[in-house]
């Protein structure tokens, strides 16, 4: 199959903001504050004495001596508040099953026929125990979740409850005890009928309460800066504007979507992490795309074999056996959703 001029698709999970707040007595909802600070840090990088390369600069000993004077945000949890929360809802549709723009029609039909496959044989089961193992995990917490005790609830648009005491205790590639197991099967099973049926909106309201530290520091979405306003802060949190003026601590959708595509394992027989989906495999901590289009590992490279994939999935239908991992992947990128196609050229 080739890739068409004009091909795009819509995420199929959309989550929202996710706000730290806390509770007491009188109000179920206290937002967790951001506050800026000026300080007086210490001369420490490289270009402080070095220059590019790797020469000393002509400087006098007092001169690495002098502060850095610096205006950065931070965020801690407030005094004698030994509880937080993080909280953020979830919408999953079915938009991978079938293009939202393409120009070829024969493209389209081969598309909207590897869904339907995929989903005949189950593929999206895979999927979405992926995510809900990152749901159920707190993954999405980020550095937040190393604290003294971490509970995760989902209520779901189904009307039912899932409780993690403590995600602590889970782990990616352990086997989970019996009951959490239990809950992530049934969690991933709503899932799963939401991304494979186009008239099933699902929607789950995810929330972390977080035991934690006095005073201890916490981690919020730090926002991208081309530049920032003379005496302004140089690093700055997300916040989200509150009904009664306040702004509360968050994280950006988009972080918390990363945590939830963070599924990726299928790059190599032997990977030992996993990658946010991402159509190149970009590997962020060692700074290498671990699906290079050299490795023909990539998502435009198995894009073409769709109509070999189909046969694959009508086998594993009818004869039973396991989706090849390729698959998954390909799916997973399209549930992400971008814009796929070739362009002009």
């Amino acid at each position: 199959m080739q890739i068409c001029r004009h091909l795009n698709y819509v995420r199929s999970l959309s989550p929202g903001k996710a706000v730290f707040y806390y509770q007491t007595p009188e109000s179920d909802f206290v937002p967790i504050q951001v506050e800026t600070n000026r300080i007086r840090a210490a001369k420490s990088g490289f270009t402080e004495a070095y220059d590019k390369n790797q020469k000393i600069k002509n400087l006098a000993p007092q001169d690495l001596a002098y502060s850095n004077p610096q205006c950065i945000d931070s965020c801690y949890v407030p005094p004698n508040v030994s509880e937080i929360h993080c909280r953020f809802s979830l919408r999953v549709e079915a938009n991978s099953l079938t293009p939202d723009s393409c120009e070829d029609e024969k493209v389209r039909r081969y598309l909207t026929q590897l869904a339907l496959s995929y989903a005949q044989a189950e593929g999206y089961q895979e999927l979405a125990r992926r995510y809900c193992k990152n749901i159920l995990m707190g993954t999405w917490l980020w550095r937040n979740s190393h604290t003294l005790g971490t509970k995760v609830e989902v209520i779901t648009s189904n009307n039912n409850r899932y409780v993690i005491e403590d995600s602590r205790r889970l782990d990616w590639g352990a086997d989970w005890p019996k009951d959490e197991k239990t809950m992530l099967n049934s969690l991933a099973s709503e899932m799963a009928i939401a991304l494979c049926e186009s008239k099933k909106y699902w929607f789950a309201d995810i929330k972390a309460t977080l035991k934690t530290g006095f005073c201890q520091e916490l981690h919020p979405s730090q926002k991208f800066l081309d530049s920032h306003a003379q005496g302004g802060s140089s690093k700055q949190y997300a916040t989200v504007g509150c009904s009664d003026g306040n702004q509360a601590a968050c994280f950006h959708a988009e972080k918390v979507g990363a945590a939830l595509h963070l599924i990726d394992d299928w790059w190599d027989d032997e990977a030992d992490k996993r990658l946010r989906t991402h159509e190149y495999g970009a590997d962020r901590d060692d700074l290498i795309a671990r699906r290079h289009p050299m490795t023909q590992k990539d998502f435009y490279s198995l894009l073409t074999l769709t109509a070999v994939f189909i046969r694959q999935l009508r086998n594993v239908r009818d004869a039973g056996g396991e989706i090849p991992p390729q698959i998954h992947y390909l799916m997973a990128v399209l549930c992400k959703a971008g814009m796929f196609q070739r362009g002009k050229n």
